[in-house]
């Protein structure tokens, strides 16, 4: 995709385990007053050595949990009087998805690099440290561990992928790290609520059912073939899909495909959802396989079927994927201005940071994602205040009341019942035959399912308006 990806080797530190000690109880007859003050004493030396190879051994991996640990109201880890470490964890290499990786963390830290030349908030850097991913579970947890264990970061934002989320949101959790803005929108990371995470997307099941709604209200009667990734992406999509239709009380038959995450030609699938007969297709998979079947569909079957994506293929690299021409017409979603709209000044702002910072990367809708997640920590760690703590960083969070993002298209909330920040769509359709025309454009209403409609906004810090934005 002309996209150089950026990988580095990490090395995984091992932490020492822990050794449980015993006490056994004491029982003694009265006459033996002296073995018995021995004992105690002993005792209390035991207690005494345990809490000191406690805090010689905070730095060692929890064990996973289900609990979230609350961060200490003085934890500083990470933040110095001049830098704040903030680690990221994105695929960069081995892996199709890397291009997603690349041109997110191009959007992070150039937005970072931004606040940086204009002093920093309260004083302090950001120093941006990218783990690589891989876009794979067990990679994802080794390069997890360097950032909190060796690195120390203050907090982690915007990990993208479901499998490499998952494989960290507890670890993460279990160390009382912030989880902040993660790119997935499968519901377990919200269900239950965990003090230190937050998600970014607008979250599969309900972005599933807004998409269900627009096929049932465009298409009732018809048959619907589905393609899906055989994951909890895929499969959360696929209820949000059917849950959508059923709202609107449409009677149409669906049928559907799966493909696996590491399979990036669905010809096979394609076919068979036209062999089915079928009138109109959604697709709930990642953009290099909608591109297969689009492609397969348009140029191998002169099939001119529509097509109704997840909002993760609304993206302009999936007009190049598909071919422009292909995927005019496909319809999505989006929860953001789009990078192109640069009559909106946070849009403008973005390109004028990306030419500064990022010269040479044309901004799109994956650096703005990512300059996006970025703007929104640097509006909590503004909110946190001079004295920041993992603690005061997620107050900020949990108080997060009507906030717009200068690219976002609606106020956001956030609550200590409520950690989802998106909770906005619109739909969008594919327009444009070449790289130069081609865009997601805005139609229809701004769908809103805020779940934090009425809040309160905290009082800034006194030094919040001096800060840059």
């Amino acid at each position: 995709m002309g996209v150089s990806p950026e990988a580095s080797s990490e090395r995984l530190l091992e932490g020492a385990g822990k050794k449980d000690m015993e006490v056994n109880k004491m029982w003694a007859a009265p006459k033996r007053w002296p073995l018995l003050l021995v004992a105690v004493l002993a005792a209390g030396m035991l207690l005494v050595l345990s809490c000191k190879d406690e805090k010689k051994e905070e730095g060692t991996p929890a064990a996973t949990t289900s609990a979230a640990k609350t961060p200490s109201p003085g934890n500083t880890t990470g933040v110095t009087d001049t830098e704040i470490k903030i680690g990221t964890l994105l695929p960069m290499s081995q892996s199709a998805a890397a291009t997603w990786g690349v041109g997110i963390s191009k959007g992070m830290k150039a937005y970072y690099d931004y606040i940086n030349d204009n002093g920093g908030i309260y004083g302090r850097k950001i120093n941006l440290i990218i783990g690589d991913s891989q876009y794979t579970g067990p990679v994802a947890i080794e390069a997890a561990r360097k950032l909190v264990e060796q690195e120390k970061v203050f907090a982690l934002q915007g990990g993208l992928g479901t499998e490499a989320d998952a494989a960290v949101y507890q670890y993460a959790q279990g160390k009382g790290v912030p989880d902040a803005f993660l790119l997935s929108g499968e519901t377990m990371f919200t269900e239950p609520l965990a003090r230190n995470r937050f998600t970014f997307l607008v979250d599969y099941l309900s972005e599933g059912r807004i998409l269900g709604q627009y096929i049932a209200d465009n298409y009732n009667g018809k048959k619907l073939g589905i393609l899906v990734q055989n994951d909890d992406f895929g499969k959360q999509g696929e209820e949000g899909l059917k849950l959508g239709i059923k709202d609107r009380n449409a009677s149409m038959e669906t049928t559907t495909e799966y493909y696996d995450s590491t399979q990036n030609d669905v010809t096979a699938q394609t076919q068979r959802l036209k062999g089915a007969n079928v009138d109109v297709i959604a697709v709930y998979g990642m953009p290099m396989q909608a591109a297969s079947l689009i492609k397969t569909a348009r140029e191998t079957l002169s099939w001119d079927v529509p097509f109704v994506l997840t909002g993760v293929d609304a993206v302009e690299i999936e007009g190049a994927l598909a071919g422009y021409k292909n995927i005019e017409g496909a319809v999505s979603v989006v929860f953001s201005h789009q990078a192109n709209q640069t009559e909106i000044p946070g849009i403008a702002k973005l390109h004028e940071v990306m030419a500064k910072y990022a010269p040479g990367v044309k901004p799109d809708n994956l650096t703005l994602v990512g300059y996006g997640i970025s703007q929104g920590m640097v509006h909590l760690l503004k909110m946190a205040g001079p004295d920041l703590t993992r603690d005061s960083f997620l107050d900020a969070a949990e108080s997060l009341c009507k906030w717009t993002s200068p690219v976002g298209i609606a106020p956001a909330s956030l609550s200590p019942t409520d950690h989802r920040y998106s909770q906005v769509e619109v739909y969008v359709k594919a327009m444009g035959t070449d790289a130069d025309t081609f865009k997601w454009e805005f139609f229809g209403d701004t769908i809103s399912f805020e779940s934090t409609e009425e809040c309160t906004a905290p009082t800034p810090p006194p030094e919040y308006d001096k800060q840059p934005e």
